[in-house]
């Protein structure tokens, strides 16, 4: 196998549950790419798995010889014990916390525990249009989008509401106005505003975020707007966000309620910054574009990094 990765290289999240501790994980089927999509059923292909301070331990992935066909870690035997010890270690039997795995070799895979208590959110990987990263980071405004968003624990039982309102309790504490009216006879609104910063959390049906660039033109035409910020949820953590989601459902469903409601066309930054490029001919104002996801709060939070492409 080719070691080097590619743009279907792994990265997800997983919720911490008893069988996680003891045995492996499923494979959400949207991280199910690449060489992993190709394993045929009963059949298993050997990885490393990555974790702590130089921790390694040889697993497996393999796809179960059931009618779903589930793809699967497992790292219940004798040689993967260390592996498990510390993931015990960390979570002590926890089940609030989260694993998120990331492919950083062909067949390596790095063991990223996020306990609860630590975990928030966090701003993944801004992408930015005519404004420079350095005049990105000395914005006062778009540096505390970041320490806000610091400061919104995750919660297992928190979903797509629940999460959209902590945003808004979180902002508007500390001065954001939200809802705001983006041109006068018209119904539009931006999520929140500061001092010319515009800021849509979308966490919404993917079909109909067109319209956040609408309002930032708008806003930067009629409200002297100096950015319009776009927030989207990664692939990864939508897909948590839908997991959770399904486990709550099921947990409440009486027994004979019939079948569980879907969870599908959420938003993501993957799909934004994919699209970002045929977009950009129509957006004269500055605009960034980042993720929402997870973090362990364990790193430094000063500043509000970027990544810049330097043609733009």
């Amino acid at each position: 196998m080719d070691a080097r990765l590619t743009s279907e290289s792994i990265r997800f999240y997983h919720a911490i549950g008893k069988s996680t501790l003891a045995q492996g994980l499923t494979i959400p089927v949207s991280a199910q790419v690449g060489w992993i999509a190709g394993i045929e059923k009963g059949r298993s292909v050997p990885v490393k798995l990555r974790f702590g301070d130089g921790g390694v331990v040889t697993a497996k992935i393999r796809r179960l010889n059931n009618s779903r066909g589930h793809v699967q870690f497992r790292y219940e035997g004798k040689a993967q014990r260390p592996l498990r010890d510390y993931l015990n270690e960390v979570f002590h039997s926890n089940a609030d916390g989260v694993l998120k795995i990331e492919q950083v070799a062909d067949t390596e895979f790095l063991v990223q525990p996020q306990p609860p208590g630590v975990t928030t959110l966090s701003i993944y990987k801004p992408r930015l249009h005519n404004i420079l990263g350095n005049t990105a980071a000395s914005v006062p405004e778009l540096c505390e989008i970041r320490r806000l968003f610091r400061q919104i624990a995750y919660s297992r039982e928190s979903g797509q509401s629940e999460y959209n309102a902590l945003i808004k309790s979180t902002l508007t504490s500390a001065g954001w106005k939200s809802e705001v009216r983006v041109r006068k006879g018209m119904g539009l609104r931006c999520d929140f505003e500061k001092n010319g910063i515009w800021v849509e959390v979308e966490f919404g049906n993917a079909r109909v975020y067109y319209q956040d660039y609408i309002k930032f033109l708008l806003a930067a035409r009629y409200q002297r707007a100096r950015c319009g910020v776009l927030l989207c949820p990664t692939e990864a953590f939508a897909q948590l966000l839908c997991d959770l989601g399904r486990e709550r459902a099921a947990a409440k469903r009486p027994l004979n309620s019939g079948t569980l409601p879907a969870y599908s066309g959420m938003m993501s930054y993957e799909k934004a910054t994919r699209e970002f490029p045929h977009l950009k001919f129509m957006l004269t104002n500055a605009v960034i574009v980042a993720g929402i996801e997870l973090e362990r709060q364990n790193i430094d939070l000063s500043v509000m990094q970027a990544s810049h492409d330097p043609r733009e």
